[in-house]
């Protein structure tokens, strides 16, 4: 590891996105981290959500629902969207630069041993990251821990925790390069978090539940699917949230009300209700009147986030095509009849046509941008675009875009920022917007 291992993290860690340019499947790194420290992780109550889209919004949703328990809860995500602090989490609570830094200095020992460890080799990034949530989580001595996959699960620097709450999102393609070319295959590598005994909630599509009940059994493991074992009735949705009834064989609630907006948020709280009442069966006590604020107060940057009004400007991390139709579903029954500009940057791995398809489907008016290395370079967006917009225009700098798309629009218009959590993150962070 090189003598500025601090920097060079936090280096990384400021360009988000780079941390999965060498990234390395499997679980013996983070094992040899956490054992070198000394920590005894396994004994601490787990929710696991794993899937393609949606597993940041059940994290706050199940987060938020435990700490209107009165626990401890400490919650890890990524990306971030902001700043690297933010992945990391006890309550509302970002990690302090002080302690993520002196754990992060407390690392690189281990990470030096086991650079020269045969079977080992360095840790990347995320498994460092990871490490260093863990390992505070257990300092701190939270009461409970609810993280997200980072990539795929069987094999995901997060799948060391031996929680058995757990939660499958969706299944939709991206990174199929290393998860798979077939739904069947991307669901194998995400349901790899699944351990004997686990209690697993899931929204997946139903075309999809007769694969994941074979491995739910095969492991010794529960199944409760949306529309089979837990169900939703959607009341109302608007630009101020949801309102939803969920019932199950546990609860019947009526009117529970979300501020995340969109029928997939609509599920994937749903998604985590259940996991809620697997945790009051299993491990913890959770009252109806906890999860129903806990929903209603959660909240999550950069999803159908209304950032401003006239012009009303939107932001919506949208980065695969299944996300891309999910923000094209909810935008088009939301803003009927606007004007919009679309300011939208790819990452190079993504589905650059379907993407492009579905957010045609929104406007034919866009603004194309990038942030280098992690996004698509500009001339190659614009090679695509033309064959799904009427106007586009292209500014390399995000910044430069923004500041164009609001000083030509009019105060009736719409700005939906899209297509990378990068390019939102840097525009929401050099604009002050959140």
């Amino acid at each position: 590891m090189p003598d500025d291992f601090l920097e060079s993290l936090k280096l990384v860690g400021s360009k988000p996105g780079l941390e999965r340019l060498n990234s390395k499947l499997g679980l013996e790194r983070i094992r040899f981290l956490l054992e070198k420290s000394g920590i005894n992780w396994e004994d601490i109550p787990v929710a696991h959500i794993a899937g393609t889209n949606g597993k940041g919004s059940v994290v706050n949703f199940i987060s938020k629902i435990l700490s209107e328990s009165n626990y401890k809860v400490g919650s890890y995500v990524s990306p971030h969207l902001i700043d690297i602090y933010e992945r990391i989490k006890i309550g509302e609570k970002k990690i302090s630069p002080i302690d993520f830094d002196r754990i992060l200095l407390e690392i690189k020992g281990y990470c030096e041993e086991a650079r020269h460890e045969k079977n080992i080799g360095s840790p990347t990034f995320f498994e460092v990251l990871t490490a260093i949530s863990i390992i505070y989580f257990v300092e701190q001595k939270v009461d409970a821990i609810v993280s997200e996959v980072g990539l795929g699960g069987r094999l995901d620097a997060t799948n060391i925790l031996t929680g058995k709450n757990i939660a499958i999102t969706n299944i939709s393609f991206d990174h199929q390069e290393i998860l798979g070319q077939s739904k069947e295959a991307i669901l194998i590598e995400k349901a790899g978090i699944i351990k004997k005994g686990s209690i697993v909630s899931s929204c997946i599509d139903l075309e999809l539940a007769p694969f994941l009940e074979d491995i739910c059994k095969n492991k010794g493991a529960s199944l409760k699917l949306l529309d089979r074992d837990f169900k939703i009735t959607e009341k109302k949705m608007d630009l101020k949230g949801s309102i939803f009834d969920y019932s199950s064989s546990e609860n019947n609630f009526k009117d529970i009300k979300i501020k995340l907006i969109g029928k997939h948020q609509i599920a994937n709280a749903a998604c985590a209700i259940s996991m809620a009442e697997s945790l009051n069966l299993t491990e913890l006590d959770i009252k109806e009147e906890s999860i129903r604020k806990g929903l209603e107060k959660s909240s999550w940057p950069g999803r159908f986030q209304i950032l401003k009004k006239n012009p009303t400007v939107v932001v919506d991390v949208a980065h695969n095509v299944s996300g891309a139709r999910s923000l094209k579903e909810t935008y088009n029954s939301l803003f009927k009849n606007s004007k919009t500009v679309l300011l939208v940057g790819i990452s190079i791995d993504k589905d650059i046509d379907g993407l492009f398809k579905e957010f045609s489907k929104i406007s034919k008016n866009i603004v194309l941008t990038t942030v280098p290395p992690r996004c698509l370079g500009i001339q190659k967006l614009e090679e695509k675009a033309e064959k799904y917009f009427e106007s586009t225009i292209s500014l390399e700098d995000p910044l430069e875009a923004f500041d164009f798309c609001l000083a030509n629009l009019k105060k009736e218009d719409n700005l939906l920022i899209t297509g990378s959590i990068y390019v939102a993150g840097h525009i929401l962070r050099e604009r002050k917007l959140l």
